[in-house]
This record gives C-alpha cells, structure tokens and sequence, in this order.
C-alpha cells in the first residue's frame, strides 16, 4: 500500500490561504523557468536540481521555497515555510498532505506543479505509491489537451482522469464534467486538484474505463487510457492488464454509443503495426462507428525502443536491463515487431456515409490543436460536399491567416532562382508542406477573388506547362492543402 496518501480536499480555509500563497509568489511555469535560467519543462530532471539549487542560494522569496520544495524535491527549514507562507505556513501545509517533517525541515509528501494557470499535485515516484502511483502531467496528457477540441458543451466526460487534469481544462467549457478512474488514489489526488483550482462542476465515479456512465450521452469525451502494449500491470495508469493492444480497441469501438449526435471524443490509444499501412490496424475498429473520424499518428516504435522507452524509471541499469529483456520475450512471444501511437478524434454522424481520415503529426511538440481541428473537420465537411477535384476549378480559396511561405533562392547564370520553398502552419499542429517550383506557383497565385481554374491557368502559362496537364495536379494540390488547413475556401 501507498505510504503517503493524497492530499487532503477537505480544508477549504487551508486551501484558499495556499491558492493566495501560490498567487502572491507568482509559483508559475515562467516565473520558475526564468528564475532557474531555463526554457525546458517545470518538471526538472534529477540530473538538473544540483546546478538549479545553487541558483537559488540565498534566495528566500516565496518562490525560491516553493521551487525548493516542489520543483526540485530539496528541504526547507520549518522557520522559512513560516514566515513565507504566512499565514498557511508549515503546519497547513503539512495538514493539507504536501510534506512532512525530518525534524525542522519540511520535505514534499507531493508533487506541486504549475501547469498554465492551473496547479496539479502528484505522486512523488513510482516507488512511493507502487502500482497506485498517480503520475503528473506528462506528454500523453499534454498531446490528449492539445488534440481536444474545446467547444462549449453541456456534458463532458473524463475517461481514466488520473489526477485530474484533462477534466480541470474540460470544466472551462461544460456544464457538468465526469470523470471516471479505477484507482481509488487518482480520485483523491484529482479530487484535491479540484478543489485546490475551484472546479466545482466535475463529478469523481470510481469504476473501470466506462463502466461508471453505462447509458449516458455526452458531448465530449477525452480518454487517456492505460494504453501500453507491455507483459505487466505493474501500474495502474500505464498497464491495462488486457493484452496487446485490446484496450485501445475495446475504448474506441465503445466510445461512439456515449456520443450525442455531433458529439466529439479525443482518444489516446497504441496498437500493433502490422504491414505497410501505419492505421490500417485503428481504421478497422472504426468500421459501422456512426462517427467520422480522424487518426493523427505521432510515432511509431520498433519492439527494443518501446521496451527501453517505457521502462527509464528503473531503480537501476540492472533491473532496467532485465525489464527491457522480459518485455522483448513478451513482444517475440505475441509476435510485435513495431507498436505505434497516436490519436483519435471521433465526430458523431449518425445516418450519413462517414468519412475516415488519418495524419501523421509532425515530430515535436505543438500548441493548442482545437481550433486547427476545428478548421480541418469543416474542412472534410466541405470536401465531402464536393466529391471530385474538378469541382474545386470553379471555386475561389485563400491562404489561411497562419500559414507562412519560405522560400530559399540561389543564383543560376547570373539570376535568383527558386532552389527551395516550404509552406508551414505557425498555429495548432504545426504541419510543414515542401513545395517545388510548381507548387510555389500555385501557392504563389492563389487569388480569392478569383476562381481556382483562373488562376492555375494563369500559372500554367508562366511556367510554360499544359495547361490539361497542369490543372488536375493545381486541384490536387488545393485539395490536400484545404485537408490541412493550409487553404480555406474564400466563397
């Protein structure tokens, strides 16, 4: 069992005396990146907290204890805490569950964490809590955030919610949220994140993935399942205990009966590569969904990556070594070579001829994807209206507002030419399209006050090409870009 329970939800005063606490030091992801001298996470490697505590040294501002503290695990005196974190002070923050006492030094019993302008609590380390362990926020987290698109809406549920973040940010913008987890220990982590940043429109059901709503509707549902493909259910947020990648399947054919009709569900889910096809494997548990749906691909990895990704927390090289080898056996056993990753975006249409689309993602992070899938769903939607690329001739287009052109020249016989040109979204997902002359052109030229066929005829003719030739390939061009979002139609 867990040595260190969650923190306690149950201290309204305590709680509102450390909100204004975290407020007043300005305990922000900025502010600590700035006051530790780095643009990387908050959440700072062990490696980094020597170099990091020595920046702070002599620095007794709020902030400076509270990075001590939270961010880089480090002690602080009993007589520090007190005088600034007046008036909570040590003995609230040890009342709320947040350290503990070593003698007259406070240590973290969590993880605190500025996240935007919301502050999540954690588990400390695996080895704390054990199978119970309630990570923070993490990439997966962060990447589900970012794919959910936030339309206000009256219903939202939160599947596998964790410590609580995915319904804290769905609570911006529904009524009433749900959100569900198995482990007794994330609710309480998640119940105190609620309340520590004032959600009070989320309700906490314990229960296994959608066990907890069986016959309800919702408008929006995000998922961060247990969704690794490993040999163990060592732990609760990571291992799903089914096998291969039969949660993923299991939550994604389910997920459309939980849907109102236009409803919306992000997903993030792995399967096993099977083929040349990179979704050929998710597509399939998409079939008779009533829901269109869009696959975004972020990576995949061969069986000796994934065993050594998913296995970096090891105590040491050694068991590291031997988990790494147990997982390979398991993945030669089950016949995985490749796993990959990625995400699900679900549209309820009922009684319509759904569409199935899918995109890889470029590498890397990205912002705030909603409004970009926003733009790209409306974009199918008007696509699908116009089936055939000769259509689009007749039809005027722009450039979108965030999209920007770069263009490398070099000189040929005395005279700039066009060596390279690459066309890139600055918002949302961050796709990237390299472009030849002819595609420049195009992009070049594009005219809304013009219809499509006007002004890829007007290319043609100065690229010296045929203009029959010319045309479907322009329209195919505008097409894939319309997909994108790098175009949108102008009538």
């Amino acid at each position: 069992m867990p040595t260190v329970p969650p923190p306690s939800s149950e201290r309204p005063d305590e709680l509102g005396a450390l909100r204004a606490v975290l407020a007043a030091a300005g305990y922000a992801g900025p502010a600590i990146q700035a006051r530790l001298g780095t643009d990387r996470d908050v959440l700072s490697k062990p490696a980094d907290f020597a170099p990091h505590l020595r920046r702070l040294e002599g620095d007794e501002s709020a902030l400076a204890s509270l990075i001590r503290i939270f961010v880089l695990l480090a002690s602080e005196s009993v007589e520090a805490a007190d005088r600034v974190f007046a008036p909570l002070g040590a003995d609230g923050l040890e009342r709320l569950g947040l350290v503990s006492r070593r003698e007259d030094r406070l240590v973290a019993a969590v993880r605190l964490i500025p996240h935007d302008d919301l502050t999540v609590a954690s588990d400390l380390s695996e080895s704390e809590a054990g199978a119970e362990h309630v990570p923070g926020v993490q990439r997966p987290s962060n990447t589900l955030a970012n794919l959910t698109i936030r339309r206000p809406v009256a219903r939202a549920l939160d599947v596998g919610t964790g410590n609580g973040i995915q319904a804290l940010l769905a609570a911006r913008h529904a009524e009433h949220v749900v959100a569900t987890d198995l482990n007794e220990r994330a609710l309480g982590f998640a119940r105190f994140n609620l309340a520590l940043n004032g959600a009070e429109n989320v309700e906490l059901r314990q229960g296994s993935f959608l066990e907890p709503v069986a016959g309800e509707r919702f408008d929006l549902v995000v998922a961060n399942p247990p969704y690794v493909i490993s040999p163990e259910s060592s732990f609760v947020f990571r291992d799903s205990g089914l096998g291969r990648d039969l949660v993923s399947e299991q939550l994604v054919r389910a997920l459309p009966a939980l849907l109102e009709e236009g409803g919306l569900a992000t997903i993030m889910v792995s399967w096993v590569q099977e083929g040349d096809d990179l979704v050929a494997r998710p597509g399939s548990w998409l079939a008779d969904s009533g829901c269109d749906a869009w696959i975004l691909h972020t990576g995949t990895d061969d069986a000796l990556a994934a065993a050594a990704g998913w296995n970096r927390s090891a105590a040491s090289p050694e068991e590291r070594a031997e988990k790494i080898d147990r997982w390979l056996e398991y993945f030669r056993s089950e016949g995985i070579e490749a796993i990959s990753y990625g995400a699900i975006v679900l549209r309820k249409r009922s009684g319509a001829s759904n569409w199935l689309r899918s995109t890889e993602l470029p590498r890397g992070r990205f912002a705030q994807a909603g409004p970009a899938l926003e733009r790209m769903l409306a974009a199918q939607d008007y696509l699908e209206a116009a089936p055939g690329n000769e259509v689009l001739l007749d039809r005027r287009f722009r450039i979108a507002d965030d999209v920007t052109l770069e263009q490398r020249l070099a000189q040929e016989q005395g005279l700039w030419a066009l060596r390279e040109a690459e066309l890139r979204l600055e918002g949302g997902l961050g796709f990237t399209a390299g472009l030849d002359p002819s595609a420049a052109r195009v992009v070049g030229g594009l005219d809304p006050a013009r219809p499509l066929r006007d002004c890829l005829e007007e290319a043609a003719d100065a690229l010296g090409v045929d203009r029959g030739e010319f045309l479907p390939a322009g329209a195919a061009l505008l097409h894939r870009m319309v997909t994108l979002g790098f175009a949108l139609p102008a009538d």
